[in-house]
């Protein structure tokens, strides 16, 4: 399994991955975010994204959003937005790979804590893998969203 930056030639394939996977819709009214800001993320400095590979197949993504970096206070917050890997391709390493290297990059930039959400009506499986890495259990919240 090979990780690497994502690019915008990933773009499509990225972002159908994205609308297709149910555990990454937080909103009712939005199948996912919108495709201008995923693509602006892939060239981001301050985002870090990165592609598990397998054989020149796309596995999964992780996308962090590191805009705390230029903020003037001593904690700066990191926040991954999107962590996701393909039935095919689950518990083989491929999650871990991705965190592993977007918590490298992410502290290379500066930023000194991370946190993340995640749909507690999916199958819990992303709850468990975050837990391992460590991650508490915060509040619970509800999203509530509506179109104007």
């Amino acid at each position: 399994m090979d990780i690497r930056p994502a690019s915008v030639k990933d773009f499509d394939e990225l972002y159908s991955i994205g609308k297709s996977t149910p555990e990454l819709r937080v909103s009712a009214n939005e199948e996912f975010m919108d495709a201008d800001e995923f693509r602006l993320a892939i060239t981001d400095p301050d985002d870090v994204f990165l592609v598990a590979e397998e054989k020149g197949k796309i596995a999964g993504f992780i996308l962090a959003y590191g805009k705390d970096i230029h903020r003037p206070y001593k904690n700066k917050y990191g926040c991954i937005v999107y962590l996701v890997v393909l039935p095919e391709f689950r518990r083989k390493g491929s999650a871990t790979k991705l965190y592993s290297e977007c918590m490298k990059r992410m502290k290379k930039m500066g930023l000194t804590h991370v946190y993340t959400w995640a749909n507690v009506e999916s199958n819990d499986e992303i709850i468990a893998f975050m837990e391992k890495q460590g991650f508490a259990k915060g509040h619970q919240y509800i999203w509530m969203d509506r179109k104007i």
